[in-house]
């Protein structure tokens, strides 16, 4: 059943066996998992299904620096505070975290989780089957038999590889793709824009969860109250509801370490060069492929374990990209189409139509040449366009990014590293609060060496392997790059990866959840997301934390 839960009449008590916190991945692969095994969940959905503009300013927060950090985005520009989270504007990018990311590098400090890859591995099978990302088959000789194991032929060793892939979901809206199931489901009662205002610990101790405290509106609470809560609010907001709910413990709870809200990471991208290959296009592959089940793949670099342990760097991959679509001086009308249609859409997802046509007029002299770029071009390219619009928006599985063309042999190199856990890097309660009170989030990230010269050490090792290889060469100046990656730095974007603010640790002191994901010393308290990974690697989130959302069903189950 789903319902608005401005229905609900104030003071009303709400019963069920689970309580969910959060209408996102992580919350919606919970509740359809139990749902499946007959518990009575009761899913708090912040959002509901058209995101509203006073539901979007919850999650306004302080960004500036403070005591020398780096700054970092608007905290509500990456994320969305609607029915199925952020994978309602998602790309689809799914990739596994690899084995050597579980294990503790000597190199990487706080690194280790207390998994291995062999035990999440059955439930990313599954994963990949809720993300409608096909098979899980991610090396080219299992996912594409047919086709060459090497991105560039000629070009693998023993410190780069590029026979892995990357595979893409439609992608899966998870509100709207599984709405239906979980408003057939008799055990399943989903509350939209229902808000969670406190975690309310026992007085006997606070080693269980009394009942949860929500709005529909300022002044207008009820309770939900259950044998098990599942807090799954993403890696900014599952932390700021623990530090918030300080009355029974004034560190918060699940902070007695203070743990809460440290080691927030996310991944450093970008492009600080560009690749000549000197071979020819039939012996190369840059475009999307396709597998047996028409799923999307994209092969990319990869630096193997062995090279990460002998560099002392963290996890790393690139990937060949075309230009940069936003300067209207690639004259391709193709580029400049994808970028209008980019535009609009990214305008009209802001927070208010005022916010998006304010968006828009400051872009208005790099938007005007690009309709003049498309106006000229457009009759040479309509084939073109008319192909992409149908494989980019009308298709059931979309073109994740429109490339262009291999011809020119030159490239961007757009890279992915690894984000090193760092107990500086954290989130915490502000001073300022939102409309029902709640303290608004702080944040302060950091970096260390290690993140700089993971990147660097990167580029180095890819750039003397072109060269080996008689492939290609990369245009880059590593002085320059040191410069520029530390100025993007100081700016910096999390791109909605929000990872590590209630890590996942053997001992209370280390971390914040255990093995399962439960809070330390709250025994009916339970934390889903990217928020309990204790390392990041190179990959994007979705796909692990949905497996670990799987893997959090099954003990639930198993517990009751």
């Amino acid at each position: 059943m789903m319902e608005d839960a401005r229905s609900i009449p104030l003071g009303t008590e709400i019963k069920g066996d689970v309580c969910i916190i959060g209408g996102g991945a992580a919350g919606i692969t919970v509740a359809m998992e139990l749902a499946n095994r007959g518990r009575k969940v009761i899913l708090l959905s912040g959002g509901s299904r058209r995101e509203r503009a006073e539901d979007r300013d919850l999650y306004r927060g302080s960004t500036l620096p403070i005591s020398a950090q780096p700054a970092h985005e608007p905290l509500d520009e990456n994320r969305r505070r609607v029915w199925g989270g952020t994978t309602s504007v998602w790309g689809g990018r799914c990739v596994p975290l690899d084995e050597i990311d579980f294990s503790a590098r000597s190199h990487v400090p706080f690194s280790g989780w207390p998994l291995t890859f062999d035990e999440l591995r059955p439930y990313l099978v599954r994963a990949n089957r809720v993300c409608e990302a096909g098979a899980f088959a991610y090396s080219a000789a299992e996912a594409l038999p047919d086709r060459p194991p090497e991105m560039i032929a000629g070009f693998d060793g023993l410190d780069l590889v590029t026979n892995r892939i990357e595979r893409w979901s439609p992608p899966t809206r998870f509100g709207r793709r599984y709405e239906a199931m979980l408003k057939a489901a008799p055990t399943v009662r989903v509350l939209m824009g229902a808000h969670a205002l406190h975690i309310q610990l026992d007085q006997d101790g606070g080693r269980r969860v009394a009942h949860i405290r929500a709005a529909t509106r300022p002044g207008h609470t009820f309770e939900v109250k259950a044998s098990t809560y599942v807090l799954a609010c993403g890696g900014l907001e599952n932390p700021r509801l623990l530090l918030a709910s300080n009355d029974v413990d004034g560190n918060g709870i699940g902070n007695q370490h203070g743990n809460v809200g440290r080691y927030y990471m996310s991944h450093l991208v970008g492009v600080l060069g560009e690749v000549t290959l000197e071979v020819p296009t039939s012996a190369f592959t840059f475009d999307f492929e396709r597998d047996a089940a028409s799923v999307y793949c994209r092969r990319r670099f990869w630096v193997t374990p062995e090279a990460q342990a002998r560099l002392g760097i963290g996890n790393a991959i690139a990937f060949l990209l075309r230009p940069s679509i936003g300067d209207p001086g690639h004259r391709n009308a193709v580029y400049s189409a994808t970028h209008l249609a980019k535009t609009y859409v990214d305008a009209f997802r802001r927070r208010s139509l005022r916010a998006g046509i304010d968006w828009l007029r400051q872009q208005e002299e790099p938007l005007r040449e690009h309709w003049r770029v498309l106006a000229r071009g457009a009759p040479a390219a309509a084939p073109r366009l008319a192909r992409l619009a149908r494989r980019r928006w009308l298709s059931q599985r979309r073109l994740p990014i429109v490339l262009g063309s291999a011809d020119t042999r030159r490239f961007a190199l757009f890279f992915q590293t690894e984000h090193a856990p760092n107990p500086d890097s954290r989130v915490a309660l502000g001073s300022t609060r939102d409309a029902f009170g709640m303290p608004r989030l702080q944040v302060n990230i950091a970096f260390g060496d290690l993140d700089i010269e993971t990147v660097v050490r990167f580029h180095t090792l890819l750039a003397d392997r072109l060269v080996q290889t008689d492939i290609g060469r990369l245009h880059w100046d590593p002085l320059e790059a040191r410069h520029r990656l530390r100025d993007q730095l100081d700016n910096f974007n999390s791109h909605g990866h929000h990872l590590g603010t209630t890590r996942m640790a053997t001992r209370p002191e280390d971390g914040v959840v255990d093995r399962n994901g439960r809070v330390h010393n709250v025994a009916n308290l339970y934390v889903a997301g990217a928020s309990v990974f204790p390392t990041g690697g190179h990959a994007n989130p979705t796909l692990t934390l949905v497996a670990l959302a799987i893997r959090l069903a099954d003990h639930l189950a198993g517990e009751m």
